[in-house]
């Protein structure tokens, strides 16, 4: 039993029904519209912070690119914990490193990027115990910061904001290609030793019983 908690347009949906019985919940209407175009109708609309299921009711929670949204993440994972059932599991993926923000946060209304260590005790304070975590965008990392760096001073100085856009916008076929292989060659190493630096970081917790 398998919640997707923030499921947006419902991309994941699809991928997390191999591995069980899912369903999504957003606070978007918009984001919910998407799903049922996407054919998925196991979704419903909710906020986070107070998600409308019973205590202890699903094996696994995912919350992926979704806490920094949310300006009381805390109360947010709180909820996620608790309709996690006792030795359940919560997937949690989040931008790292506060230093990092740049417009492309701002477009996609970010709240925050996370310190590592501030985002491993909030998983601490709510009652679940990390079972594995790492980072991930590793190999792309050095070239994300050149183009960040680059956008910054470019809007420096041209001081207009329809130059604002975020970093996933581009439609280039080839280097979006190119891009999605360099990053699903680092699944092995996500899932096995961790990545000791990226741009995001993916945890597993566990529920304590």
């Amino acid at each position: 039993s398998i919640l997707d908690a923030g499921c947006g347009t419902g991309i994941n949906l699809a991928l997390l029904s191999e591995f069980g019985s899912v369903l999504g919940v957003d606070r978007s209407e918009e984001a919910i519209r998407f799903c049922h175009l996407r054919q998925a109708t196991n979704v419903r609309q909710a906020e986070l912070e107070s998600l409308p299921f019973g205590e202890a009711t699903f094996d696994l929670v995912t919350a992926l690119d979704v806490l920094e949204h949310i300006p009381n993440d805390g109360q947010a994972l709180g909820e996620i914990a608790r309709v996690c059932r006792p030795g359940g599991y919560v997937l949690i993926t989040v931008p790292v490193f506060p230093s990092l923000w740049c417009e492309h946060d701002e477009i996609n209304h970010h709240v925050r990027r996370y310190e590592p260590r501030r985002i491993r005790e909030l998983i601490a304070e709510n009652g679940l115990s990390i079972v594995h975590q790492s980072f991930m965008n590793a190999w792309l990392l050095p070239a994300a910061l050149l183009w960040r760096w680059r956008k910054q001073i470019i809007r420096l100085f041209a001081r207009n904001e329809d130059l604002a856009r975020a970093d996933n916008m581009h439609h280039c076929r080839w280097i979006n290609s190119l891009l999605t292989a360099i990053f699903s060659s680092e699944a092995p190493f996500v899932a096995s030793v961790g990545l000791p630096i990226g741009l995001s970081l993916a945890i597993l917790a566990r529920k304590k019983s």
